[in-house]
């Protein structure tokens, strides 16, 4: 009998080790797209660095004028969304979202027929490695 164990057991040491604060880094993006033109700019952009490995937590975004704004989200490539038109401010939560390291989070906007519009976004997110 090992260690108090019945001898058919085997005994298995568990180690748990936890991400070391050092070893994350918060990511917090803002930014603000004025125009008026019909083809999509950047609101925000977030690329996870070399070597990181990027964890995806929210991304928001308004406008002063919802009517007249359309919204595309992508990532890593990959369009979840495009001519997307909302009626209030937005908040996408992407719980323990896990991207590769270089891979784009990037959110844009259009005005629908040249009207002026403000439109606000940010990615919070954090880089671990």
């Amino acid at each position: 009998m090992a260690h108090g164990a019945p001898d058919w057991t085997d005994q298995v040491q568990v180690v748990i080790v936890a991400a070391q604060p050092a070893d994350e880094t918060p990511i917090i993006e803002l930014a603000r797209l004025s125009t008026s033109v019909t083809s999509y700019g950047t609101v925000v952009t977030w690329t996870v660095d070399a070597g990181k490995v990027g964890v995806l937590g929210f991304i928001e975004f308004e406008s002063d004028n919802y009517a007249k704004t359309m919204f595309k989200l992508t990532i890593g490539g990959t369009v979840y969304f495009t001519d997307m038109l909302i009626g209030a401010s937005l908040s996408l939560e992407f719980p323990d979202l896990r991207l590769a390291a270089l891979t784009e989070v990037l959110l844009e906007a259009k005005s629908t027929d040249t009207t002026s519009i403000n439109v606000d976004g940010d990615i919070i997110a954090k880089e671990v490695g």
